[in-house]
C-alpha cells in the first residue's frame, strides 16, 4: 500500500510539474519558488535551496490535503489530512535542513528530496 501511495506521489508531482511548465513561459529568481513547479524551473537556470525545495512541497502536500477525492481514496479527509499536516509540518522541516546540503542542481534529487518530506506530512 505504501509503495502504491509513493507511485501515485510520484505521478501526481510529474504531471503537476509538466502541467505548470507548459503554461509558463517565465524564469524563477530565488525569491519566486512558491510552489512545487516552481523548484523545477529555478533548476533549469540556477540551484535551489533546501528552504525553496520545503516550500514547494509544503504547496503540493497541502494540494494533496485539499484533494478530497484523493483524500477519500486513501481512506481519509480533506481536515484530517490539513490537520496531520498542521501538526508535522514543523517537524518535518526540521530535518531535512539540518541533514542536508545547501543547494542542489540534480533534479532526481530534488525530488527525492521533496517526495521525502511530503511522505513526512502525510503519515
Amino acid at each position: 500500500m505504501k509503495s502504491f501511495i509513493l507511485v501515485l506521489l510520484s505521478a501526481l508531482a510529474i504531471g503537476y510539474y509538466l502541467t505548470a511548465k507548459a503554461n509558463s513561459g517565465t524564469s524563477i529568481n530565488s525569491t519566486d519558488v512558491e510552489k512545487y513547479s516552481d523548484i523545477f524551473f529555478k533548476l533549469e537556470t540556477s540551484p535551489v535551496s533546501m528552504r525553496e525545495i520545503i516550500v514547494g512541497a509544503k504547496h503540493f502536500a497541502i494540494t494533496l490535503c485539499e484533494d478530497g477525492g484523493y483524500q477519500q481514496a486513501l481512506g481519509g479527509s480533506v481536515s484530517a489530512c490539513k490537520l496531520n499536516f498542521d501538526r508535522t509540518k514543523d517537524m518535518c522541516s526540521r530535518y531535512p535542513v539540518a541533514e542536508k546540503e545547501q543547494f542542489y542542481t540534480d533534479k532526481a534529487i530534488v525530488s527525492l528530496l521533496a517526495e521525502q518530506f511530503i511522505n513526512c506530512v502525510s503519515s
